[in-house]
């Protein structure tokens, strides 16, 4: 009898709660979900991105050429992206596909353009680049390593030996004529200046590798200068004077 007036109460008790009001807690949380509700409402406003200006195509190639060139002065090749490119240059990333069809080309093209149009840019009456840079008075050894690092690099993704032909016989002709040493034959005078190239090429893309400091790569530029001057005793010892004896047939 005592346990059935204990489970009657018990009842009692549960229909008793299950018949109470929602308590101040439930009105509370309702409140904050009603409020959620309404900043959820609230449409958040979007920052949009500076619009790049609109250039002509001749614009957008020069500003894409100069930044390409000074990121390579300072970037390794690798590091020299699409991005950081039109960046620098303020122009829309599709440009270098649009108006060089590749980044690779872009790169080529900047480097050169930069390249040649310093050591090209002499007249008669001025001393020849060339002196002057055996002289130590141009600055042109950052950006010749800097086309030869981009050179290889190139060649290292792929692009044909063949590319580069056209600049590096431009190059050449043009050290050509400004050797002044008349008492060395034409093979003489092409055989030195093929020396000192590869010289300074090797050096552009292997000084680093090989821990060569500032003075040593002054003496290997010394080094290309005295070639120039020694040119006739290399000539006799190496029998470079000697035409060549044609094969017989």
């Amino acid at each position: 009898m005592h346990n059935a007036i204990s489970l009657s109460a018990h009842h009692a008790l549960l229909r008793e709660i299950e018949g109470q009001p929602l308590t101040s807690h439930h009105t509370q949380y309702d409140r904050y979900d009603s409020r959620m509700a309404q900043v959820s409402k609230k449409k958040s406003r979007s920052v949009s991105a500076p619009k790049k200006p609109r250039l002509s195509q001749s614009e957008a190639t020069v500003r894409m050429l100069n930044a390409t060139n000074q990121l390579l002065l300072q970037y390794a090749p690798g590091e020299v992206t699409v991005a950081r490119i039109c960046s620098a240059a303020d122009v829309h990333t599709d440009y270098v596909a649009r108006y060089f069809g590749s980044r690779e080309e872009l790169m080529c093209q900047a480097i050169e353009a930069a390249f040649l149009g310093v050591f090209l840019k002499t007249s008669s009456k001025e001393t020849s680049r060339l002196s002057l840079v055996l002289q130590g008075k141009v600055d042109f050894m950052q950006l010749a390593q800097a086309r030869v690092r981009v050179i290889a690099y190139l060649l290292g993704c792929g692009v044909s030996p063949k590319r580069f032909q056209s600049g590096q016989k431009l190059l050449l002709e043009s050290v050509f004529t400004q050797s002044k040493n008349v008492h060395v034959g034409d093979q003489t005078r092409i055989n030195l200046i093929l020396i000192g190239t590869l010289i300074v090429q090797a050096m552009g893309t292997f000084a680093e590798i090989n821990n060569m400091s500032e003075q040593q790569k002054q003496d290997m530029i010394a080094y290309i200068g005295y070639m120039s001057q020694t040119g006739e005793t290399v000539q006799t010892a190496l029998g470079w004077d000697t035409p060549a004896t044609k094969k017989k047939k």
